[in-house]
């Protein structure tokens, strides 16, 4: 691929997709600065972020919110969100559409300005307690776990027609792995891979992007030697699971887009995801904060006058409930601009779904400016100086929730089986305070069956001579 200036980008042919690298990595850095055109979308310029989506919309942010006070360019939407006990039912099939448009698009009210991304698994994913088979994936649904043929998953590619689709990777769900079990990884990848390739017709020509799961280079040798020689006409770009992957590529497969789908546990996990040479990466981290009732609060790259500052500010605590500030200082989003710390503090110990929407919007901004000032960086060739800035500047790990955020979803987290506890605290007690009031009201107090005494006895009223 050829790498060119941002001046020529306008001499670009009028390709359906198009990744340009306007400035080559570096010994030192393998991050890159690029862009990446789809046409009918907006263009964006990488590194950027991909937002993950829940049941096909970002948490918390209604679609004309999502528009109006937010920058977010593309959305990662997940199969597995929408299939429940039989995927060739599931309603997502079954979207009116005309001229050739997209289902998925269509039944999620995607606007036209955001890519979307199309995979099988959710980003964080639940563990499955069921393994892969040679020919089926296990998934989580809202009802519970189950196989979905992979054939099914390819087959949602080429009727759902999302911008960008990505190939089905064996992840192993275990933390240690035999190699025989990892060999089978790699091998089932390769296979799934190389059948979808084979089953699809040239002129449905949409990007997809190749999987490749997290497993040491040397072990995935073979299969991306036919990433570079076999199947490089035929996909856009790589998917993978662990930023260290990126670093043991081939060049050949580095000068594709490579979006990267886990989750980053701060800023910093960011950072290295991009000096690895990611140019595309989910970061649910964005939306767990916004939950936990934390504003973030850094910018890329900090000043070294005040070491160690927080990511964050957590507004649960009540040293917020007369603050009259913004979130965070010098920030122009919607919610900075027009409300402040007591405000949300007092929807959060209410537990009004605006903290969650107002907490979003933020959130979303603070990271919008990150990526901005990332890029920025590189440009002007500091990256490496000020990632190093930002890691003094700021402390390794986001603040821990005080607070109970949005009740969880069953979809959220693995089910352990009988006995477990309640994920959610209970709602409602028994109304033994209105148990007593109603008791009170039938006292006699103010009934037909009291008199001027009973009232006055009660401090409800005082007898005037």
């Amino acid at each position: 691929m050829d790498c060119v200036n941002g001046a020529s980008l306008a001499q670009l042919p009028d390709e359906m997709f198009k990744f340009v690298l306007q400035q080559a990595s570096t010994p030192e850095c393998a991050g890159r600065l690029g862009h990446l055109t789809l046409r009918g979308r907006h263009p964006i310029s990488t590194p950027h972020y991909v937002a993950p989506t829940s049941r096909g919309v970002i948490p918390h942010l209604s679609q004309d919110n999502l528009q109006k006070h937010t920058n977010i360019s593309a959305v990662y939407v997940p199969l597995e969100d929408f299939i429940e006990k039989s995927n060739a039912n599931a309603p997502l099939y079954s979207t009116p559409v005309q001229n050739g448009e997209s289902p998925l698009r269509q039944y999620i009210g995607l606007p036209d300005r955001y890519l979307s991304i199309f995979g099988l698994r959710r980003v964080p994913n639940i563990p499955c307690p069921a393994h892969n088979t040679n020919s089926s994936v296990a998934i989580s649904t809202s009802v519970g776990f189950r196989f979905l043929d992979v054939e099914q998953y390819h087959e949602a590619i080429r009727r759902l027609k999302a911008d960008i689709s990505t190939s089905i990777p064996d992840l192993i769900s275990t933390e240690t792995a035999s190699a025989k079990r990892i060999e089978k990884s790699v091998d089932r990848t390769h296979a799934w891979l190389r059948d979808f390739v084979e089953s699809t017709e040239e002129e449905e020509g949409l990007p997809f992007f190749a999987a490749i799961p997290p497993h040491e280079t040397q072990l995935l040798s073979l299969y991306l030697s036919d990433l570079k020689d076999e199947y490089n006409p035929h996909i856009s770009g790589l998917c993978v699971y662990s930023p260290s992957t990126v670093v043991g590529l081939p060049e050949a497969l580095r000068e594709i887009p490579i979006i990267c789908l886990n989750d980053p546990s701060s800023p910093q996990a960011v950072l290295a995801a991009i000096i690895a040479g990611v140019d595309f990466l989910t970061v649910p981290f964005v939306t767990r904060s916004s939950e936990h009732g934390i504003a973030l609060s850094f910018t890329f790259p900090g000043s070294l006058d005040t070491p160690n500052q927080p990511l964050g500010i957590d507004l649960w605590s009540t040293t917020h409930a007369t603050d009259l500030s913004p979130l965070s200082p010098r920030c122009t989003c919607y919610t900075c601009t027009r409300h402040h710390r007591a405000y949300v503090h007092h929807l959060l110990q209410a537990n009004e779904m605006l903290a969650w929407t107002l907490l979003q919007i933020h959130n979303f901004s603070v990271i919008d400016a990150f990526f901005s000032a990332v890029r920025q960086s590189m440009q002007k060739q500091t990256f490496e100086d000020d990632t190093r800035t930002f890691s003094r500047a700021y402390e390794s790990e986001l603040p821990e929730r005080t607070g109970q955020g949005p009740r969880v979803r069953g979809y959220q987290m693995k089910s352990v089986g009988r006995g477990e506890p309640k994920k959610n605290p209970k709602a409602y007690g028994k109304l033994d305070d209105q148990v007593e009031k109603l008791a009170e009201s039938e006292s006699g107090v103010a009934t037909p069956d009291g008199d001027a005494n009973d009232i006055e006895t009660h401090g409800l009223a005082k007898k005037v001579e």
